[in-house]
């Protein structure tokens, strides 16, 4: 497991790892994620696996409203939510598999935009163990398991917030599906 600074020099590392189907760990606005490129079957075989988990559904993160317009179809409503809350802690479903957001932290838009493609972003813990904000927490859950991450953004210990809030969102009204940092 490479472990890299948020810095020009660790970015670019994790960026390249992303774009060759790897997985990092790197933080965002609620916890730090685990992820990669959203549209890999590989992805998130490697994910599931990592984090012990069956689950394929994932929240994921895009750099700008722009880039979730560019891969998703969003309706009025949608778009209306997301300008309104993003960037934050709030996702809205897309598809059957993911729930999208755009995040506050800087690092985790910046991965987003360098790889054009969202990231997938669940949490970087394995499945049923708590939400991990401190990088070396996260070398500790990962360090003797047979499948672990490619890389870690290492941020320091992020500040402890609720995750984020998701919603479904129908024509003209949503349904609130997980109730998180931002109240409806």
């Amino acid at each position: 497991m490479l472990v890299v600074k948020p810095d020009k020099q660790g970015i670019k590392k994790a960026v390249k790892v992303l774009k060759s189907g790897g997985v990092i760990v790197y933080p965002t606005d609620t916890a730090y994620a685990l992820g990669g490129s959203y549209d890999s079957s590989k992805v998130i075989k490697k994910i599931l696996k990592i984090k012990n988990r069956k689950d394929e559904k994932f929240t994921i993160i895009a750099s700008s409203i722009n880039q979730v317009e560019k891969f998703f179809k969003f309706n009025k409503y949608q778009k209306k939510l997301g300008k309104k809350y993003w960037p934050g802690p709030f996702s809205i479903v897309v598809s059957k598999k993911f729930a999208v957001r755009v995040p506050k932290n800087e690092v985790s838009r910046k991965l987003a935009r360098l790889i054009g493609l969202p990231l997938i972003a669940t949490s970087a813990n394995l499945a049923g163990k708590e939400t991990l904000y401190e990088s070396k927490a996260i070398i500790k859950e990962f360090k003797n398991k047979k499948h672990q991450p490619d890389l870690i953004v290492d941020a320091g210990e992020l500040k402890k917030i609720k995750t984020s809030t998701v919603v479904k969102v129908f024509k003209d009204s949503l349904e609130v599906l997980r109730s998180g940092s931002v109240k409806i």
